[in-house]
């Protein structure tokens, strides 16, 4: 997919946006006035993450950036920090057997990042999903203590020093029918809730100088499930900041979906009283689903979500990271036949709509008080 969008002046961003059934409102769109994307340079980005004090960094894998050269040429000149998807997680990628680590991947990666003067996001520790394929055959109430100990331990020690921040448990939140709203498989289920203080403390004794992550998706949205999910990932942390587990950070994921309006008010409030907690707020995984956003409007909705998230969230972040440097021509298409637009730039590395939208949003931001330090 190269399509490149057509320019747009606010007024005709503005009315086509008022077509959408979503409820988008103007200030979703505000700011609009887009030069035609011509070149995949990122300057622009960057100068405007600079400006607003912002840390931007990007997804990416051990393939992109050696394999890449286009890709990995962009990440180097425009972010300042990366993650990678998987070549960190606890899966067999990175656990082949219950016995063996291998960090060649993750090694690869962080030594990218290293070279190019990079942060690095490490991602993730404890989850539920994309577990080793011995996992269930081995793990048991008897072990699951001590596997889940001995991986953080020594995933951690082995980059002690070398990552920024850790997503040390991701997506504990679930509809499993507890007042808390803990998931219950799989660490639940052996460990109790405690799980959670035990790997955060797990992580710290590792390394102390890294910033350690409550990761959550699907809180962004004014539906009542997601309203729900707010207030118990806000109750998990309270009760951890409260039993004295070092916690420093919530991740946002920020995967949007562009037909299901924003919680505009009640996401400034779970910003406050995060902070309230003493907790900082990281976006973690910033991208838009398309899925059910009319094809001709795909490109504009895009934009004003990345737009109204970052004028919302923007006051309260300092660390941006995205899903993925751009479109994916390889993914599954949409219902209609037509490529998922979800990212920054398109297929052939061409800035999109979004692209500019964010460098818009995040110009508007007040300007950083002082020099972002990396």
């Amino acid at each position: 997919m190269s399509n490149k969008p057509a320019q747009l002046s606010r007024r005709s961003v503005l009315k086509s946006a008022a077509l959408l059934s979503a409820g988008l409102s103007a200030a979703s769109v505000r700011g609009f006035s887009l030069p035609q994307p011509a070149a995949s340079n990122g300057s622009a980005l960057k100068q405007a993450a600079q400006h607003s004090g912002k840390i931007l960094g990007c997804y990416s894998g051990m393939h992109e950036l050696l394999m890449d050269p286009a890709a990995s040429s962009m990440l180097a000149s425009i972010f300042s920090m990366i993650a990678v998807g998987n070549d960190l997680k606890f899966s067999t990628r990175l656990r082949p057997t219950p016995e063996t680590f291998d960090f060649s991947f993750g090694d690869a990666d962080v030594a990218w990042a290293e070279r190019h003067g990079l942060l690095f996001r490490g991602h993730c520790l404890v989850w539920w999903n994309a577990l080793p394929n011995w996992f269930n055959s081995y793990v048991n109430a008897g072990n699951a203590r001590q596997v889940m100990t001995d991986h953080i331990t020594k995933t951690v020690s082995h980059y002690r020093g070398r990552i920024y921040s850790w997503d040390v448990a991701n997506e504990v939140i679930y509809h499993d029918n507890r007042p808390d709203g803990l998931r219950k498989r799989p660490w639940l289920d052996w460990l109790g809730p405690e799980y959670l203080d035990l790997a955060f403390h797990t992580a710290h004794e590792a390394d102390p100088k890294a910033r350690l992550v409550l990761n959550e998706c699907f809180i962004e949205h004014a539906t009542p499930a997601e309203q729900l999910r707010r207030e118990q990932l806000l109750g998990v942390a309270a009760r951890l900041k409260k039993s004295g587990v070092p916690i420093t950070t919530i991740g946002v994921q920020g995967h949007l979906r562009g037909a299901v309006p924003l919680d505009r008010p009640g996401m400034t409030d779970f910003c406050r009283r995060v902070q309230d907690l003493g907790l900082d707020i990281m976006i973690t995984e910033f991208d838009v689903d398309d899925v059910d956003v009319p094809g001709p409007m795909i490109d504009q909705t895009v934009a004003a979500k990345y737009t109204e998230f970052l004028e919302i969230m923007g006051p309260f972040v300092k660390v941006i990271t995205f899903e993925q440097l751009r479109n994916d021509p390889g993914l599954p298409k949409r219902p209609d036949g037509l490529p998922h637009r979800p990212n920054l730039f398109d297929a052939n590395y061409q800035q999109t709509l979004a692209y500019q939208a964010v460098v818009q949003a995040l110009a508007h931001l007040p300007a950083a008080k002082s020099e972002v330090r990396i």
